[in-house]
């Protein structure tokens, strides 16, 4: 009897372990709806560097079409919006520490980023573009960039890219250098005094900055086996909190599928390119 006694208070030990585990993990999933509705404000961070997805506006406020997805969220959240303003690669730091509650920064989705935070469904495509000069004829494909100087902008996909190719890669051996800027406006000054001779960053970027630097073009990023880079963009969230991702991507599902996202990328598309 005193073993039956032992192994049935062993097992309601177990499961009430088990149970508490489980309202631990439930109250920390719910705990940032709460947290963000308790303050009254949604903080979300981004680097303003990347028209027409987060730029400075006209009135010096962060603005892009990525931000009208943090107004829509916090929107439809009951709460008040505010933005920050941080390096790229630093936006994991900030979600760790709690010091915001989603990154909207026209982040791609990796595996290699996914073990750090926590991604939304993807609510664009875009790929990687290569700038030149106009009067560069000969470069078409991303291993014509051998032995050239290449701008990219620091912590970005295209950064990987480059940094990854000229490591081990299609660059590898052949000279060339990657140069990572904060800003892509300065490499194109760069370009233009002739310190670049390539510069690879997203597709809506680039055009971008084409539109609004003269004496450049820009094309697809390809592989001379014609292999591309297209990638998914997602809004990045701290791990852990799987109920504030459903909750996420129940807001933003129906205006990824019913094109109001692609429309705010074309509208600030325009108006980035005016204030330039």
């Amino acid at each position: 009897m005193k073993k039956l006694l032992s192994i049935i208070l062993i097992f309601t030990l177990l499961f009430t372990l088990a149970s508490c585990g489980e309202k631990k993990q439930d109250n920390a999933a719910a705990s940032k709806l709460d947290a963000i509705k308790a303050k009254g404000k949604l903080i979300v961070a981004t680097d303003a560097a990347w028209a027409p997805f987060e730029y400075i506006g006209k009135d010096g406020e962060i603005t892009g079409s990525d931000m009208e997805i943090g107004k829509y969220i916090a929107e439809n959240l009951g709460v008040e919006c505010e933005f920050i303003n941080v390096a790229f690669d630093s936006l994991s730091t900030y979600l760790a520490n709690d010091e915001c509650d989603l990154a909207i920064a026209a982040m791609t989705i990796t595996e290699e980023r996914a073990e750090t935070v926590a991604f939304s469904n993807p609510y664009t495509v875009a790929c990687q573009y290569i700038i030149v000069p106009e009067s560069d004829n000969q470069t078409s494909t991303i291993e014509d960039l051998a032995g050239k100087k290449i701008g990219v902008h620091l912590g970005t996909t295209g950064d990987f890219l480059v940094s990854d190719e000229i490591a081990a890669g299609c660059l590898a051996d052949t000279g060339a250098e990657v140069k990572q800027y904060k800003f892509l406006t300065d490499a194109c000054l760069a370009m233009n005094n002739n310190e670049l001779e390539g510069i690879v960053c997203d597709t809506l970027l680039a055009k971008n900055l084409v539109a609004t630097n003269e004496g450049l073009k820009c094309f697809e990023l390809v592989y001379e086996d014609g292999t591309k880079t297209d990638e998914m963009y997602g809004i990045a969230m701290a791990k852990g909190d799987d109920e504030f991702v459903n909750q996420i991507n129940e807001i933003i599902d129906p205006i990824i599928k019913d094109g109001t996202i692609d429309g705010w990328i074309l509208i600030h598309t325009d108006l980035a390119a005016e204030i330039n």
